[in-house]
């Protein structure tokens, strides 16, 4: 399945690709530190099936630029891309996030991923 063209794709396609050519180049200070933290972070917990093949299994887009985008990974691998305050209360305080793009509680538990349509009774209607 090939992601649909709108202006979410489109502009994730262009952020995620010039992240990409100044990831690990003299310009990375380009990319803010917590979106930095966060695109390492993404390939540790994205699908092993993905990461071998190098593209995502869902829309077929390259799993590198996909991670460095902002947007959240359509299987679901991970939320989207946290600004700095709401990075550090998921990342290092273990905090439930709710991420309005993929209309899932997101959590750390002990470095493990945890994703749920509920947390506590608390139901969002997707």
């Amino acid at each position: 399945m090939k992601a649909s063209l709108n202006l979410l794709n489109i502009k994730s396609y262009l952020v995620g690709n010039f992240r990409y050519k100044v990831y690990g180049t003299e310009f990375q200070w380009l990319i803010r530190k917590h979106i930095l933290q966060q695109i390492n972070w993404r390939t540790k917990v994205m699908s092993p099936e993905c990461y071998h093949l190098g593209s995502c299994t869902l829309c077929g887009c390259a799993t590198t630029a996909l991670q460095m985008a902002n947007k959240a990974c359509d299987k679901p691998c991970y939320p989207t891309m946290m600004n700095k305050f709401k990075w550090k209360m998921f990342n290092k305080k273990g905090y439930l996030i709710y991420d309005d793009q993929t209309k899932l509680f997101w959590q750390l538990i002990k470095g493990i991923l945890i994703c749920k349509k509920e947390y506590n009774g608390i139901h969002i209607k997707t």
